[in-house]
């Protein structure tokens, strides 16, 4: 009862100061808001600098020029510039936009930039201006500039769509979603706003949102497999592993993907023990010898190892070549591991012991390779031997139980009892196993007797 008037009184509180909080009015300090209202009074200025009836003429016919003598326009708008004479910035933005044509955005930025200083609401020499520093990847500028020419009556779709891309770029997702969507009104059937917009809900982790964009694209054309792909990652952030194992099968069938791809479904397969299928994916991986990626098929046999499925991952680990000098530490220091794993499995015991030693020049401390080489040490009858590479392993506080278990062991089959004696009573140190306190009872017996 006490629980539930306690629960009331919260949520009248949170209610009662939910409806005092009011919407805060924005900070304008007295020089800002002064600049505001004179720009309200330029607003009325024309988009488009004045040019008189001769210089509209030149225009005209330099700008046919662009494509036949791009040479004599440059050389003309260059020369009307350099003089003394006061030229509209129609000519600015006329030789910027030869600039742009010919890609060499950065002398197209300086020409709309002289454009937009001679003439402020000059329209489209500020939505020149952003696009040109947007070729030049500056959206930082390029989403200042595209907005200044949204706020002198830009209202299309591409001024709209690369505002968007350029706060997408920038991290201002939600900025990205509305100019996308402005974008969308002027061109509905436009794919690249769609993807935009899909991407900004991805960001914000509004994934089920963005399948639905996906699923909208995919209607149209249903054979666009980075449609499918970008699908697949939203449905790999909502931990959905078999949609996103679908949709990057689809994919895989409707057109070429990239060998990041296949290892991504590869990897999906393994977690979801489909070994089968991630055979074929992570064989179809390894055969594309440009797109190969060692580091992911190393993963992958690890993965298997441990999985007990060792012939599948000796079919992966075969095409791996052998090590590189691009390899880190531990790429070499697993893939040594690994290659003394299956020469273990296959019997060759001499082999393994030798990659085992290879692998411990990189990691000597690696107990789980040292209690291998104690067991082919026992196997080989070298119980000395056997009993320095359980010491060493005993090292690794998670596997110290059991290698001073193993050496206990080792010392009784050689009949070593006190020493193995010793050992017991470490072991019951780190544990209460009855089990290991019965067979510490036996061998103190075997020690009383004089054994």
């Amino acid at each position: 009862m006490r629980y539930i008037i306690y629960f009331c009184f919260v949520l009248f509180l949170s209610n009662s100061l939910f409806g005092q909080l009011k919407l805060k009015k924005p900070k304008l300090s007295g020089d800002e808001l002064s600049q505001r209202i004179e720009e309200g009074y330029r607003s009325v200025d024309s988009p488009e600098p004045y040019v008189t009836a001769v210089e509209k003429e030149l225009l005209e016919k330099i700008y046919a020029l662009f494509s036949s003598d791009p040479d004599y326009a440059y050389t003309f708008l260059q020369e009307t510039l350099d003089s003394d004479l006061p030229v509209s910035a129609a000519f600015n933005h006329a030789l910027g936009n030869l600039y742009f044509r010919n890609r060499n955005y950065f002398q197209a930025e300086n020409q709309y930039l002289a454009a937009v200083q001679k003439h402020k609401s000059f329209r489209r020499a500020w939505n020149s201006l952003g696009l040109a520093r947007y070729k030049q990847g500056s959206y930082e500028s390029a989403a200042e500039a595209l907005g200044t020419s949204v706020r002198f009556g830009a209202n299309d779709a591409m001024t709209f769509g690369i505002l968007g891309y350029c706060h997408l770029q920038l991290g201002r997702y939600r900025s990205a979603e509305t100019a996308y969507h402005f974008a969308m009104l002027f061109e509905p059937d436009q794919t690249d706003w769609a993807e935009g917009i899909a991407q900004a809900y991805y960001e914000t982790a509004r994934y089920e949102e963005a399948i639905s964009v996906f699923d909208d694209l995919l209607r149209t054309d249903p054979n666009n497999s980075e449609f499918w792909l970008m699908k697949a990652n939203a449905w790999l952030a909502l931990d959905k592993p078999l949609k996103t194992a679908q949709c990057l099968e689809i994919a895989r069938r409707v057109g070429d993907i990239e060998s990041d791809s296949l290892y991504l479904l590869g990897n999906v397969y393994l977690e979801q023990g489909i070994f089968e299928l991630a055979r074929k994916v992570f064989l179809s991986a390894a055969e594309d010898e440009d797109g190969l990626n060692q580091k992911e098929l190393l993963n992958a046999v690890r993965y298997l190892v441990f999985n007990d499925k060792h012939e599948f991952a000796e079919e992966i680990f075969a095409h791996l070549k052998d090590e590189s000098s691009d390899w880190t530490h531990n790429d070499k220091t697993m893939y040594r591991f690994l290659k003394a794993e299956f020469s273990y499995f296959r019997g060759d015991v001499d082999q393994s012991e030798a990659e085992y030693l290879h692998g411990l020049e990189l990691d000597p401390f690696n107990s789980y390779a040292l209690m291998k080489l104690a067991s082919i040490s026992i196997r080989n009858e070298n119980t000395d031997q056997a009993i320095v590479y359980y010491d060493r392993a005993a090292a690794d506080p998670a596997q110290k139980q059991t290698a001073l278990l193993s050496k206990a062991i080792a010392l009784i089959n050689n009949k070593q009892y006190r020493f193995a004696l010793k050992t017991l009573e470490e072991v019951m140190k780190e544990s209460d196993d009855n089990k290991v306190t019965r067979l510490h009872a036996q061998v103190q017996r075997l020690v009383d007797s004089g054994s």
